[in-house]
């Protein structure tokens, strides 16, 4: 039987994972790991650069995230 609980899991997982693919910058910016926004001193619409360092970390998780809804999706349903 289906189970809610076990869905929802894949369905965010696979979500979170696919959104830190596409857009690990923008993952970076609204995450708080970046620095505190309160104290900026540029100017408007100029944002600091994300290292690509970064940026392919977030990919790693994304990654890691598709594999463990990957995961939960097979032992659930298979």
């Amino acid at each position: 039987m289906l189970a809610s609980r076990e869905l929802l899991a894949v369905v965010l997982g696979a979500a979170l994972g696919i959104g830190l693919l596409v857009a690990p910058r923008t993952a970076l910016r609204l995450s708080v790991f970046v620095g505190q926004n309160r104290r900026r001193r540029n100017e408007y619409g100029a944002d600091d650069v994300i290292p690509d360092r970064w940026a392919w970390t977030v990919r790693g998780l994304g990654v890691a995230c598709l594999a463990i809804a990957t995961y939960i999706g097979y032992q659930t349903y298979v």
